[in-house]
């Protein structure tokens, strides 16, 4: 039972995308930006750069614990993964954008990831997820709503990235923005080799 002193948790579970690869894709899609719609984005920074797999919300320890042990029992014969970066996205849509995307593929593993996720939430008594899932990058969030098409953003080559590794973080807001921070590593088994 939670008492008075104890405070909730903004948490979510997610892939961290490797800190080489998020300053190379925070470069390139400042550059796509251009001078105009650059300044009309907030940037994610490299360093916070992520795959959300799964949005907690507002957790309390406990209900983070028996999750989390869930989590590390439910990945723990999984191996790790590559996956690719795709197109660019605008969410959730171009009429109304909130955020500029990138299109993550993987298969079906990162679904694979999120439905192991959205189980032990449901399990440990967190509401439905009533998206689907799909997964992406944000790199920057408008300002204000502002029109845009997708021929203000070039689609950028494809990099491959590996998935070694699920994090549970969290979330709190302070005076220079939101902040994420890592409270679990969960590993995942060594990539597959190929036959």
């Amino acid at each position: 039972m939670k008492t008075k002193d104890q405070k909730n948790i903004r948490a979510f579970i997610a892939v961290r995308i490797p800190l080489e690869l998020a300053a190379t894709l925070h470069k390139k899609a400042r550059h796509r930006a251009g001078d105009v719609l650059q300044h009309k984005l907030r940037w994610m920074v490299p360093q916070q750069q992520h795959i959300t797999l799964r949005f907690l919300g507002e957790c309390d320890e406990q209900s983070l614990e028996q999750f989390s042990s869930y989590i590390e029992d439910s990945l723990a014969n999984v191996h790790g993964f590559d996956c690719m970066t795709g197109c660019f996205e605008f969410l959730p849509d171009a009429h109304r954008p909130r955020a500029l995307a990138l299109n993550i593929h993987s298969g079906q593993q990162l679904n694979t990831l999120s439905r192991i996720c959205e189980e032990g939430a449901l399990m440990h008594g967190m509401r439905r997820e009533m998206r689907n899932f799909r997964p992406h990058v944000t790199l920057a969030r408008f300002k204000q709503h502002h029109h845009v098409t997708h021929s203000h953003f070039f689609n950028m080559p494809s990099y491959r990235m590996t998935v070694n590794e699920v994090v549970l973080m969290k979330s709190e807001t302070t005076a220079e923005g939101t902040q994420y921070s890592v409270m679990k590593v969960f590993p995942l088994l060594p990539l597959a080799k190929s036959a």
